[in-house]
């Protein structure tokens, strides 16, 4: 039985499928890594830039400045959960 083109490709996508999901928790490990190294140092900034923004936001009642720097807030207290879990 002859392989056709589309079986060849279905199975090069299975195995580049594969290969990504087995990638995932090795990237994901030196990703942490990397950002576990300088947390110390841009935490602190992140959290100070993120209270001005929202301070400043709900001084002149301008919404994006308020959710940005809500968010800049949130995503340091999720990365603090996320480094500690």
């Amino acid at each position: 039985m002859p392989f056709s083109g589309r079986y060849i490709v279905l199975a090069l996508v299975v195995i580049a499928v594969v290969t990504v999901v087995l990638w995932i928790p090795v990237i994901s490990d030196h990703i942490n890594a990397g950002l576990s190294r300088t947390s110390r140092i841009w935490a602190p900034i992140m959290i100070l830039g993120g209270t001005a923004l929202l301070v400043l936001g709900l001084t002149v009642h301008f919404g994006p400045l308020e959710i940005t720097g809500g968010v800049l807030i949130g995503l340091v207290a999720l990365a603090f959960f996320i480094d500690n879990y």
